[in-house]
């Protein structure tokens, strides 16, 4: 292990950060740290700072490539990427800024980071263009649409402002002497611990001692690492320790690339795998520890899991977790493309329910059933549909806590990955677990003989409203789309039609008596989805109403249900009790359970469990 400066590592190699590596992970606490950190070499004439390692893997072979006319070896970045992209975007802002001010003795220095139409350092899957890009011109030809994409994008404009900011009140002959200085504080000052690997199965044990050193990496990338030191330490034979190394880093690049695309959660993909290739016991998720464990993945001790056992698991688990991600990034960002009729549209509900969390598993499950033919499409339709149900009844409209029915959902899972149970049969237990925790005939009792504060549960409200809208443009609307989007829902697009403050000489005093006001005023009958309530303010009725083709006014709406309202000569409370007559019988026919299904065993002892239990 060697120490060396950021230009001594540039020098003479061309950098790769492979595809199996996650992509820019830094955010604006550690961009505020390094710009800190660089600010203290000039501010406070420190000689230099540590900043920690750089491994590099160097195969034996050493492959090298064109880089301008010279030809250079090219090496994969396996630790520190983070501070080798930084401090690549933080220079190629110096050098832009130098440049412009006519310093253009430092177009020399521009191969550190680039050259003709190749960046020193090649990021990964979606960012390598977009990375080039930035650092060759300060801006790109494509929105951000990734999450590491948006990182990069943001990173380069953090240290743009932050450099804006410390040389604003100077003059030109000030800025380029500052620049200068934190040129050389980032080339010269910054020392890093450098590492070459020359096996690809070594990076593993590498990683296992940096570990212990209080390495801040992911649990997905630890159980990487974990998996390549299990690999170099237990598989002798050469040919099979690279098929099986080839076959890790196959798996988490295909990982991170579907995690990318739905920005969704490392920790939650890997939740789900473990719940379906180890236990479906909730309490036994440990997140990264718990595959160190030696009936998981032992690496010494093969007592308790033989180590032909271990190697198969791996593999296994290893397929599998690749194969979750691509369910789990269809699920987590549904596709109205998607090759399964309905699907987009129960997962779009779903997802509006929110707590989706507790499902993945059995969706995921279920999902993989059907792309390998074992059960009909309706019945994944149905579970969905069923799914929404239990989401709607149970979370919104009872209120209970976010894990309700952990325990049980996890296990349906673990049943239907294994082919222990047909989905129709888990579809028929939600329902009872349904009735357990929402019953049927106090659900309906509540609904039709109370008027609620609906306008308290605000998740509840916009929920029922926005898929009453849907399905009046379904059935009056020829299935128009809405002119509201979920994610347009706020309290400003809540309409009170009798206003939650009416003037003391208006109409709506002369018409309504206090406890009438008190008791429809928050009541789903007296609220209406609109565009802006603004435009409405404590208005009368009839202003309101107005007429078609009259400014912004019920009658004149493109919101289906405010052109409801505009039917009805005035409003009184009698309008709100035959409104909310109208939106019983929907609720019901929608969310209702006509059949009885039996509440499925234990549900009481496990309900105990999961007060306990922290998602994630």
């Amino acid at each position: 292990m060697e120490k060396k400066t950021l230009s001594n590592i540039l020098e003479g190699k061309i950098f790769r950060i492979p595809d199996y590596q996650r992509g820019y992970a830094w955010e604006e606490s550690q961009w505020k740290d390094f710009a800190q950190d660089i600010d203290a070499l000039i501010d406070d004439k420190i000689t230099n700072h540590y900043t920690g390692t750089i491994v590099i893997y160097q195969p034996k072979e050493k492959p090298t490539d064109y880089y301008g006319i010279d030809k250079l070896e090219k090496v994969d970045v396996v630790d520190g990427q983070q501070r080798l992209t930084t401090s690549s975007l933080y220079l190629s802002v110096i050098l832009n800024e130098l440049i412009k001010l006519g310093e253009n003795a430092f177009e020399s220095k521009l191969p550190l980071l680039y050259s003709g139409s190749k960046s020193r350092l090649i990021l990964n899957n979606d960012t390598e263009e977009f990375f080039y890009d930035l650092i060759t011109k300060g801006s790109t030809n494509v929105t951000a649409y990734t999450i590491h994409q948006k990182r990069l994008f943001q990173a380069y404009n953090y240290f743009k402002t932050h450099l804006t900011n410390k040389l604003e009140d100077k003059s030109k002959e000030q800025r380029i002497e500052y620049l200068r200085d934190v040129f050389d504080a980032i080339t010269r000052k910054l020392n890093f611990s450098f590492y070459p690997i020359e096996e690809e199965s070594e990076i593993g044990m590498t990683f296992e001692l940096m570990n212990s050193r209080g390495k801040d990496l992911s649990a997905l990338e630890l159980l990487k690492n974990y998996l390549m030191y299990w690999v170099y330490r237990n598989i002798p034979e050469k040919y099979e320790k690279e098929d099986f190394t080839k076959l890790i880093n196959k798996s988490w690049k295909e990982v991170y690339t579907n995690i990318a695309k739905c920005s969704g959660s490392e920790n939650r993909c890997l939740r789900i795998a473990w719940t379906l290739y180890h236990s479906h016991t909730p309490k036994h998720w440990k997140s990264y520890s718990g595959f160190k464990s030696d009936d998981v993945i032992p690496i010494r001790d093969f007592s308790k899991r033989p180590k032909e056992d271990t190697k198969q698991f791996i593999k296994e688990f290893t397929q599998g977790l690749s194969e979750i991600s691509m369910h789990y990034a269809e699920i987590i960002q549904p596709s109205i493309n998607s090759n399964i009729p309905e699907e987009y549209k129960w997962l779009t509900k779903i997802k509006n329910l929110g707590n989706v969390a507790n499902f993945l598993p059995l969706i995921v499950a279920t999902r993989k059933t059907v792309f390998s033919n074992t059960i009909p499409l309706d019945g994944y339709i149905n579970l969905l549909k069923t799914i929404e149900l239990f989401s709607y009844r149970v979370f919104l409209w009872e209120g209970k806590r976010s894990n309700t029915g952990l325990s049980k959902f996890y296990k349906w899972a673990d049943e239907v990955f294994k082919n222990e149970q047909n989905v129709d049969t888990i579809t028929s237990r939600i329902k009872g677990l349904i009735n357990w925790y929402s019953n049927e005939n106090s659900f309906r009792k509540e609904l039709e003989q109370d008027f609620h504060n609906w306008y308290q549960w605000r998740r509840l409200l916009r929920y029922t409203l926005y898929e009453y809208e849907l399905y009046l443009l379904q059935k009056e609307g020829k299935g128009a789309k809405p002119k509201l989007a979920w994610s347009d829902l706020t309290d400003a697009t809540f309409e009170h039609i009798l206003p939650q403050n009416p003037e003391e000489n208006s109409q709506w005093k002369q018409h309504w008596s206090q406890e009438e006001l008190a008791l429809y005023l928050h009541d789903i009958s007296n609220i209406v989805l609109t565009k802006d309530n603004s435009h409405y303010s404590n208005f009368e009725y009839d202003r309101k109403k107005g007429k078609p083709g009259l400014g912004h006014c019920y009658a004149n709406s493109d919101i289906r249900q405010e052109r409801k309202i505009a039917e009805f000569e005035e409003w009184t409370p009698e309008s709100c009790k035959k409104r909310k007559e109208t939106l019983n019988e929907w609720i019901i026919n929608r969310w209702g359970i006509d059949k009885h299904f039996q509440v499925p065993k234990e549900v009481e002892m496990e309900e105990e469990e999961e007060i306990e239990l922290v998602e994630d």
